[in-house]
């Protein structure tokens, strides 16, 4: 998928699908409506703010605490504002329920809500992006048996991975979906089978861990999936059709990252961790589909002092 101008991310079509939903129901746009608020990560913000801009509306991001400042401040103008929920100590390990259920409680708050369109992205972002998923694969100039993505919300699984397996299916072709995840977060693992697939596609002397500005209450860096439990709002149907998972290691992406970075293809984390799984895939002779999220941003590299 091309990461188009204005938003360098997967996220800008997700969040535009978002905002022609809150236009089809009737909610926008409206006199009294001035503000378009969601919650998630660096990305979805960045293309919140996009739009936000590009409709002459503010916009309201709700983060996680653990959010540093370098990442935070990128996003912040006049027009377009950061709130980080707070850490609620009856969750010791529900990172991304505590921003989400801050969301809920100040949605529900009628002084905060009169001038505001929450687009909810954890709830609507795979249905709303299905029809182009759909599109995507039926511009397939080649044969594909197998997808692969690194899982949060659940977007890329329910807009990109099921509607290519499906235009495949109609066309009477197979295609596995396959979730890329890291062996720190291993929350699909507990319950669908992993994969047994060789961990030497790429020299592990390529991965560099003191390269990463690291945040000592997450597992690891790679932004998007989720560290401690699968979002809430993701169908049991659209796990239901998850055929396998494939684990990944602090080497397996940083190792890619690297490999590709020398060969002038500079991608974000979650993009190495993405392409180290299809690589590996694609070793065992499958012809492989995957997403490249994001470029390389620079706030997860340390500061050198």
């Amino acid at each position: 998928m091309d990461l188009n101008s204005g938003v360098d991310n997967h996220k800008k079509f997700v969040v535009a699908g978002l905002i022609l939903r809150g236009m089809l129901i009737g909610r926008i746009p409206h006199p009294k409506i001035d503000t378009l608020i969601d919650g998630g990560n660096f990305n979805s913000a960045k293309a919140l703010k996009y739009y936000a801009a590009r409709f002459g509306m503010k916009g309201i991001y709700i983060m996680s605490y653990l959010f540093p400042s370098c990442v935070t401040d990128l996003l912040e103008s006049e027009n377009f504002h950061v709130i980080r929920a707070p850490h609620k100590h009856k969750y010791k390990h529900a990172r991304e329920r505590e921003f989400y259920e801050f969301l809920f409680e100040q949605m529900q708050n009628r002084e905060f809500n009169r001038n505001k369109f929450c687009l909810w992205h954890a709830k609507y972002g795979g249905k709303v992006e299905y029809p182009l998923g759909r599109e995507i694969a039926e511009s397939f100039s080649f044969p594909v048996d197998c997808s692969v993505s690194c899982l949060g919300a659940g977007s890329t699984l329910e807009g990109l991975q099921l509607p290519v397996e499906d235009v495949l299916r109609e066309k009477g072709l197979s295609c596995q979906v396959f979730i890329a995840e890291h062996e720190l977060s291993p929350l699909f693992a507990k319950s669908i089978q992993v994969e047994s697939l060789p961990r030497d596609v790429i020299p592990a002397y390529l991965a560099d861990p003191d390269r990463y500005l690291h945040v000592r209450e997450i597992p690891h860096v790679v932004i998007g999936p989720h560290y401690d439990e699968i979002n809430q709002l993701l169908s049991q149907k659209s796990i239901a059709r998850i055929d396998g998972i494939v684990q990944y290691s602090e080497n397996d992406w940083q190792a890619t990252q690297s490999y590709l970075s020398e060969r002038g293809m500079v991608i974000g984390n979650s993009s190495a961790a993405n392409v180290s799984a299809a690589w590996r895939l694609a070793k065992q002779g499958r012809r492989v589909f995957t997403v490249i999220f994001e470029p390389l941003r620079e706030f997860l590299i340390k500061q050198k002092t």
